[in-house]
């Protein structure tokens, strides 16, 4: 059977819930239970799916958000307890780290301790922090230290900025413009946009080794990306390659909540089998969904090892079972 790896899944502990006032009651797959797992319920759900590892992530938007006094050492203590957990069950765990993001120094050096000394293989980052993208010039630290280390950043989508929350998603029903706002449509646009700006502001340039992955099929990129390298080249002469190039080369995308053959088709044709990675989004998306739709693609199973497992494996430098 093929091993299968995933890479967006995310945990919480009642302390981050406490300390963002994260209300997920509203949402229909009432997550929060099988947020707080990281033994035995969560194992068990992977083994019903045929999963076998999860690279865990904080559940977002982590600690971003927070005051430096509480984001600093929370990040520390939510890495540093992951740490332990993992070591129960190396075999079916690895970790995203979580950065206080607020102050990009301490996250620069939150990112050095989790990969040098717990052994993380990378870091999740929940879009913009204080309304910045990450290829403003405060962040410069954590995107060093990431190239240098060789490790990826999961660029995962955060909650709109106040003025856009308010000027995209106002005079709607709540919960209808809350969805909206994110995974109904929304944060997968603004995620797609900051890639695109990581691009178009010459990070890859100054960066070349560092490595971003998207979730959920690319954001919408596969769909857009033959447009924007078409419309951004003219203007982006002060760049070494074309747009498209950067996507190909700097990014990886996964799966997570996406589960439609077409769109996938499209993913593969603009990023290639070596950068698509299979992940499932959990809790907030259903793991034997996933791993049955992954099953029932019409692929060469030297592809459907590509993306179930050997992708991962190599980015993440995950020892690879089989």
């Amino acid at each position: 059977m093929t091993r299968i790896v995933a890479l967006e899944e995310h945990y919480a502990t009642p302390d981050l819930l406490a300390a963002t006032g994260m209300d997920l009651s509203w949402l229909p797959m009432a997550p929060e239970q099988r947020l707080l797992d990281v033994a035995e319920d969560r194992l068990a759900d992977m083994d019903a799916a045929g999963i076998d590892v999860q690279v865990l992530s904080a559940v977002g938007p982590g600690v971003q958000e927070l005051p430096d006094e509480v984001a600093v050492p929370l990040a520390r203590d939510l890495n540093t307890r992951l740490h332990k957990d993992i070591a129960a069950r190396p075999d079916r765990f690895a970790a995203f780290a979580t950065l206080p993001t607020g102050n990009p120094d301490a996250a620069a050096a939150e990112l050095e301790h989790a990969v040098t000394e717990l052994g993380f293989v990378g870091a999740l980052i929940n879009g913009t922090t204080h309304g910045l993208f990450l290829d403003h010039p405060d962040h410069t630290a954590v995107l060093e230290t990431a190239a240098r280390l060789g490790v990826p950043i999961y660029l995962h989508p955060g909650t709109p900025p106040a003025p856009v929350l308010g000027a995209y998603y106002g005079g709607l029903p709540p919960l209808v413009g809350r969805m909206l706002a994110t995974a109904g449509y929304g944060w997968h646009y603004e995620t797609s946009l900051h890639a695109l700006r990581l691009i178009t502001a010459g990070v890859f340039d100054r960066h070349p080794d560092l490595k971003i992955i998207l979730g959920h099929l690319g954001e919408g990129l596969p769909f857009h990306a033959q447009r924007v390298d078409e419309m951004l080249n003219p203007l982006t002469a002060n760049l070494s390659k074309p747009v498209a190039a950067y996507l190909q080369q700097n990014f990886w995308i996964t799966t997570s909540g996406y589960y439609y053959d077409g769109p996938f088709q499209l993913a593969r044709r603009i990023f290639g089998d070596d950068r698509i990675l299979f992940s499932v989004d959990y809790p907030f998306s259903d793991n034997t969904v996933s791993t049955r739709w992954l099953s029932g693609l019409a692929l060469d199973p030297a592809i459907r090892e590509k993306i179930a497992h050997a992708n991962a494996d190599r980015l993440l430098g995950l020892p690879s079972r089989g």
